[in-house]
């Protein structure tokens, strides 16, 4: 089993992370437009537009289930949402404590999201000093 790359996997974290935040502000986004009254945010709106932009981010992020399989339980509220939406469902309007809900899960994967680069961070700077002390040591 090879070492692994501390720095590296600090560096998919933050990636992670910054995909997230993408996530959170894009469900914000739609909230507000539902609190505002926006007639185009509809049950049918929100699958297509920004269920399709959170496969966007997410595929950016190069996010898979395969690699991360728990990552991806953000869209999983969207994917039951489409299962359990009949076509007349499509054009009502989106629930605001539907879009709560999925925005408190999306906030909450990134404060997980929060403590795990916390950690890889103490990993690297606990690895830098390692080999501080490795080349000083070599020094002498």
């Amino acid at each position: 089993m090879g070492a692994i790359n501390t720095a590296a996997y600090l560096a998919t974290v933050r990636s992670r992370m910054d995909a997230q935040q993408q996530v959170v502000a894009l469900l914000e986004s739609e909230l507000q437009k539902s609190i505002l009254g926006d007639s185009s945010t509809t049950v049918g709106n929100l699958l297509n537009t920004v269920g399709g932009k959170i496969a966007d981010i997410y595929d950016d992020a190069g996010i898979t289930t395969v690699d991360q399989s728990g990552f991806n339980a953000g869209t999983q509220w969207l994917n039951a949402m489409q299962l359990g939406s009949t076509t007349a469902d499509m054009t009502q309007a989106v629930d605001q404590d539907f879009l709560r809900q999925a925005l408190y899960q999306a906030r909450a994967l990134l404060g997980e999201l929060r403590i795990e680069e916390q950690a890889w961070n103490g990993e690297v700077n606990s690895e830098k000093t390692l080999r501080k002390e490795v080349n000083d040591f070599a020094k002498v």
